[in-house]
């Protein structure tokens, strides 16, 4: 399935992967990678990183949508062929 939002946790989608504390898992004086953050088991799973980035999955599957469809029409790839 192509498209923005396949396999990720919908519950989850505002709640920082890697973060510390509160409801969205965001500190900014706590943020990922310092004292007191821990990360979610699985990342490919979340869309929210740490509070302003997206994980590597979300990215792949902007990147995908852009190349196969359905965010272009024609499609990246079709352009290229």
């Amino acid at each position: 399935m192509h498209g923005l939002g396949a396999g990720f946790n919908g519950g989850t989608a505002l709640v920082a992967c890697c973060g510390a504390g509160g409801r969205y898992n965001y500190n900014a004086t706590a943020a990922c990678g310092l004292p007191g953050a821990t990360a979610c088991a699985d990342p490919s799973r979340e869309l929210n990183w740490d509070g302003l980035h997206i994980t590597e999955k979300a990215h792949g599957d902007i990147a995908a949508s852009w190349l196969r469809g359905p965010y272009a029409e024609p499609t990246i790839l079709d352009l290229a062929c």
